[in-house]
């Protein structure tokens, strides 16, 4: 495995990869910088996240091989398709997914999303239009600063 670690307005981000493809990235805890070799695939990526973060890009062009199983694969892809600058409830990602009966399964499949920000679970919103619970940063408080530069980021 291979990790890049970067600063970047939501703290600091590790990015893992297997020499050929994206594999993860986590939102680091305060002091939590335990990182191997970092390879080509995970400069680019972090590259991209800088720039996505800058306002200067607003797809990814990476190759990703998330371990995941096949139904959260399934449900990562359609989380892939919903376009920058728009947000849709889980309500409406579990429509997307041909499961109307599933919005928490929806939820999830966020929860769940080992590339977050890349695969973009930010932009699945409660009903109410706040942030959930998504890859990466379960169990923060919504008004930690790093939510907050998330939201402003959509």
């Amino acid at each position: 495995m291979h990790e890049q670690i970067g600063n970047s307005p939501f703290g600091l981000i590790s990015v893992t990869s297997n020499g050929n493809a994206v594999t993860g990235i986590r939102f680091l805890q305060d002091g939590e910088t335990d990182a191997s070799k970092a390879d080509n695939v995970s400069r680019e990526t972090w590259q991209q996240i800088e720039q996505w973060c800058a306002g200067e890009r607003q797809e990814f062009d990476l190759p990703l091989a998330p371990p995941v199983s096949a139904s959260l694969h399934e449900w990562l892809t359609v989380l892939g398709r919903i376009p920058y600058g728009h947000t849709v409830t889980y309500k409406e990602f579990a429509l997307r997914a041909g499961k109307p009966e599933a919005p928490r399964a929806a939820g999830t499949a966020c929860a769940r999303n080992p590339i977050p920000l890349i695969i973009p679970c930010h932009r699945i919103t409660k009903h109410d239009g706040s942030l959930g619970n998504f890859g990466g940063i379960q169990g923060l408080d919504p008004k930690h600063p790093r939510n907050l530069a998330l939201k402003q980021a959509l």
